[in-house]
């Protein structure tokens, strides 16, 4: 950490502050994790006695207002170094720039008299800035109610004039301003954006009035304000805030993949908050928007949800209390926006090997459900071992044992096949697939271990339910009538449908089930034969 001296900082010229820096030893830090580059308003506010000089702050670039309007800064800003011209802006260049400090500009486009504004931004940019940005604003005093007007005749028209010129805007990120300001209009020209995240000022307006949601939000309305452009996004944050608030700010910013923001303004920063600036490093998650690693978490910013990254999809973390095992903690959970979160999976990829922290069974994936490996399982599927991923304790259970109903499985070694209808196997006959066929239902196979369907129980169908729909009812009399008569049918459990025990679907079988549901008992039936509406195991 550097040691901040309280000694005022005053703009001297240029000779006088070559021989200063002969004697500094500091500066401007090259190894910053992210660049924080401070706004001036006025030089005569901006520096005051209680923040030390520039040579003792971590400032690589700072943001010269230079006009406002039509006016240079020199009407309003008392300062015998304020911009008054060309000739002032390259004096301004020459001192920061004896500090190691380059200079960019910004400026206030406001009211009609488009002509002189082109003029001063023409005249800005060939003084040597390396960039200007328009502070874009739908209030009196800004660009108000001529903000639509300004970008067509003063906006794009400089782009077109300096082609390669640096051009960035300052916005209200608030979506209500938008088509006030034009943002989109500005933008469509522009190189960066610079997004004004005030979350002091925007008090009780989320998610802006949160340091990291603000950063977030505007970064993610940019697919919206500048589709298919690929801006630099340079937030500008709140300068008059804690250093707890500008950290949760600083690495949203880097989280979202910014390499420096802006802050308003120099001269409200205070000596905490530029101690942080110094100091700062880069949050853990840095990496995880761009690679989606296993152990990234990402928390949803509408419902403060936290998902954990593991095999390419997130899985759902219920309690902070799963991440210290994993050697994380809430520190390392990256706030982003819903539709970011949405586009991550959530269903583990077909044949991915999974275990929890105990490691005592291994699974394999498929369709979204676990199915568990034995020792000959490997090599008849084709996976390695050894490529087993664990999820922490309690994840595992996110991941069901039981395929979805009509479900079709098939075992790697011992090649029985199976459909799957409220958890339980039902065994695959002609009659079964006719059934389907009539359903409309073409379910593709799943080759499964052997093992995991011994762990799936067999079907308890009660006699004459046909249907599978757990109840003996009128239905199943049709369909049993359709069985008979070789009509088409829905009797996925046709088996059912033999209710007295003679070895065929007829149209006796209809009958005794019509008195079952009358009587709601079972007839007599022949020795052996168990009653109608009693469980049994389908084989």
């Amino acid at each position: 950490m550097r040691s901040y001296s309280r000694q005022p900082f005053i703009l001297i010229a240029l000779a006088s502050l070559v021989a200063v820096v002969a004697l500094q030893a500091n500066g401007p830090s090259a190894a910053e994790a992210i660049d924080v580059d401070p706004l001036i308003w006025q030089l005569s506010i901006d520096y005051p006695e209680t923040l030390p000089g520039d040579l003792e702050l971590p400032i690589s670039t700072i943001y010269i207002k230079t006009h406002d309007g039509g006016d240079w800064m020199s009407t309003y800003d008392s300062h015998p170094n304020a911009v008054s011209g060309p000739a002032a802006i390259q004096n301004l260049i020459d001192i920061y720039g004896a500090q190691g400090i380059e200079v960019a500009a910004w400026f206030v486009p406001k009211g009609t008299d488009y002509d002189t504004q082109l003029l001063r931004a023409l005249q800005v940019i060939d003084s040597g800035v390396t960039a200007l940005y328009a502070d874009l604003e739908p209030f009196p005093g800004f660009c108000f109610l001529q903000c639509r007007e300004l970008a067509e005749n003063l906006w794009k028209p400089l782009r077109e004039m300096r082609p390669n010129a640096h051009l960035g805007v300052i916005y209200d990120p608030r979506t209500w301003w938008w088509d006030q300001s034009a943002t989109a209009e500005w933008l469509s020209v522009a190189d960066s954006a610079l997004p004004m995240c005030y979350w002091e000022s925007y008090a009780g307006q989320v998610p802006w009035d949160d340091p990291a949601g603000c950063v977030v939000q505007a970064h993610a309305d940019l697919s919206l304000l500048a589709p298919g452009r690929d801006l630099d996004y340079l937030p500008m944050l709140q300068g008059n805030s804690t250093a707890n608030r500008f950290e949760e700010a600083l690495d949203a910013a880097a989280g979202v993949g910014s390499e420096r923001v802006s802050v308003w303004r120099r001269g409200v920063v205070n000596t905490e908050v530029w101690e942080l600036i110094d100091d700062y490093s880069e949050p853990s998650y840095v990496h995880c928007r761009s690679t989606l690693a296993d152990d990234c978490l990402f928390r949803k910013m509408s419902t403060g949800s936290v998902w954990l990254m593991r095999g390419g999809v997130r899985l759902y973390i219920a309690s902070f209390g799963l991440l210290p095992p994993l050697g994380l903690t809430p520190d390392d959970v990256q706030l982003v926006e819903d539709a970011f979160i949405a586009a991550i999976p959530t269903e583990l990829p077909d044949g991915l090997l999974i275990t929890d922290v105990a490691g005592t069974d291994v699974y394999v994936v498929y369709g979204g459900t676990r199915f568990r490996m034995g020792e000959g399982d490997y090599a008849a599927l084709g996976l390695d071992p050894e490529a087993v991923v664990t999820l922490p304790g309690g994840l595992l259970d996110q991941v069901p044992l039981s395929p979805p109903d009509f479900s079709l499985l098939r075992g790697v070694s011992s090649g029985d096949e199976y459909l799957v209808m409220s958890g339980a196997l039902i065994p695959l006959d002609d009659g079964v697939f006719a059934a389907l066929e009539a359903l409309g239902i073409a379910g593709e196979w799943i080759t499964v271990p052997d093992a995991a369907l011994a762990d799936i129980p067999a079907a308890e169908i009660r006699r004459g339910d046909t249907d599978c729909s757990g109840v003996v009812e009128t239905f199943d009399v049709l369909q049993v009538l359709q069985l008979s008569a070789g009509l088409p049918n829905t009797a996925i459990c046709h088996q059912s449908a033999d209710v007295n025990c003679d070895g065929s679907s007829a149209a006796l079988d209809a009958l005794l089930i019509l008195v079952f549901i009358a009587a709601g008992e079972s007839p007599l039936l022949p020795g052996g034969c168990a009653p109608i509406g009693s469980l049994s195991l389908l084989e």
